[in-house]
C-alpha cells in the first residue's frame, strides 16, 4: 500500500503564499490552480463525496491526499 504524502505546514504557507501573489495580481486561474494544490481536509472532502458524489469531488480538482491518509488507498470507491 502506497503512503500519501502529508504536507507540512511550511508546503502549504508557501503554496498559499504563492496562490496569493497571483490572488493579488489578478490572475484568478492560476490562484485557484495553485489554491487546489492544498489539501483539502479529510471531513470536507468526506462530505463532498457523500452529498455531491465522487465525480464531483474528483471534477473540483483539490489534492486529496489528507483524505486518502486518513481514510486509506481507495476510500473513493467505497
Amino acid at each position: 500500500m502506497s503512503q500519501a504524502h502529508i504536507m507540512s505546514l511550511e508546503e502549504q504557507a508557501a503554496i498559499s503564499l504563492k496562490a496569493l501573489e497571483f490572488k493579488k495580481q489578478g490572475n484568478l486561474d492560476d490562484y485557484e490552480k495553485t489554491i487546489k494544490q492544498l489539501p483539502l481536509p479529510p471531513y470536507l472532502a468526506k462530505a463532498v463525496k457523500k452529498y455531491f458524489g465522487v465525480d464531483m469531488l474528483l471534477k473540483m480538482g483539490w489534492n486529496l491526499s489528507e483524505a486518502e491518509a486518513e481514510f486509506g488507498v481507495g476510500w473513493l470507491s467505497r
